[in-house]
């Protein structure tokens, strides 16, 4: 049984004001979604069945949609000002979500990351699935995500293009998180007409790169993409983790000190550009540590020891950030304070207007 639960903080907030939120598990050991102002002040709560990953907002209607952990099967759709009950519902059979999602720039249609695992078509092939977000979620349909094991998709501004991350790792249900393909990975990140499934461009990684998952991005500006990847070849190389797309254009990885990439353990874990666009901070749990890199140059600025971090979005005072370990807070000093709950990997990010 799903229940949420509403502050009338919402309410009672000013317009314009960012809102913030981020899957996580609640002290008592279940798994939930929390909404939050840039102070990591709770506004609302929803209980989850499972450890959800990424919340993705709907900018036209006061709702949100928090999307399972790979490999999971549900999705949570909920009110952001409380004012309507929760939606469940999940991804069709012999498909399962990859933990993101993106919204059409009308808020009509709800697109979702997934695979295919249909019994004996079991290719791995990833999808896009298609879902009706004026009529409950309904699915509608799915396109090709032009490659295998799609992570985070966004729409691109002012234009009917989705981004896709292909990571190129294929998984299974039954096999858990289980890395099945690693020899033969195909990373890519595409683009993809709304309107028809259609590819539009598709980008890969040179073959010397071709286990450098590519699973996370953010948008720089209307035709440029920067993503993070994460390694999956031996321990002792030390491939560049970050790089940006443009669209018509080529993909580039950036060159950065071995000092720098070691700080990463191999793995970064979110991506945020801030609201002026000059800067983009990476996060690597498994490295315990944050980046913030100028987008103009690739050079690093500063770097924030934090064990665990993981979850990143741009906020009025450069980036928040939040840990595997409940912590939140600004990037300023090194350290981030006001302990929470235990959060997941992602922070998803709204202007709200009221």
């Amino acid at each position: 049984m799903l229940a949420a639960s509403t502050s009338s903080a919402i309410a009672n907030m000013p317009g314009q004001q960012p809102l913030f939120a981020s899957a996580c598990k609640f002290s008592d050991g279940t798994f939930g979604a929390l909404l939050m102002d840039q102070t990591g002040h709770l506004l609302s709560s929803v209980v989850l069945p499972a450890r959800g990953h990424d919340v993705v907002f709907d900018r036209h209607k006061a709702r949100a949609v928090c999307f399972a952990r790979r490999p999971g099967n549900f999705a949570v759709a909920f009110a952001t000002d409380g004012r309507e009950d929760s939606h469940f519902f999940t991804s069709a059979a012999g498909r399962h979500f990859y933990g993101h999602g993106a919204f059409s720039p009308d808020g009509k249609l709800l697109f979702a990351s997934e695979n295919d695992t249909s019994t004996g078509t079991d290719t791995g092939a990833g999808k896009i699935g298609i879902y009706d977000a004026t009529n409950n979620f309904r699915r509608l349909g799915e396109y090709e995500s032009h490659g295998v094991g799609p992570h985070q998709i966004l729409m691109m501004p002012n234009r009917p293009l989705l981004a896709v991350c292909n990571g190129g790792i294929r998984t299974h249900p039954s096999t858990g998180r289980a890395k099945l393909n690693l020899d033969s990975m195909e990373p890519s990140l595409v683009f993809i007409d709304t309107r028809d499934g259609g590819l539009v461009d598709k980008h890969r990684l040179a073959d010397d790169y071709r286990q450098l998952s590519i699973r996370h991005m953010a948008i720089k500006d209307e035709s440029n993409i920067i993503f993070g990847c994460q390694y999956q070849g031996s321990k002792d190389n030390l491939p560049p983790l970050l790089g940006n797309c443009q669209l018509g254009d080529r993909i580039e990885l950036w060159s950065m000190a071995d000092e720098t990439l070691a700080k990463f353990n191999h793995y970064t874990g979110s991506v945020a550009i801030s609201k002026n666009g000059e800067q983009v901070a990476v996060s690597s749990p498994k490295g315990g540590v944050v980046a913030v890199l100028s987008t103009l140059d690739h050079k690093v600025i500063r770097h924030y020891p934090m064990n665990k971090a993981c979850g990143l979005a741009p906020a009025d005072s450069g980036f928040l950030a939040s840990t595997l370990r409940g912590e939140i807070g600004f990037l300023r000093s090194g350290a981030i304070t006001n302990p929470i709950k235990a959060f997941d990997n992602h922070i998803g990010w709204l202007r709200v207007e009221l």
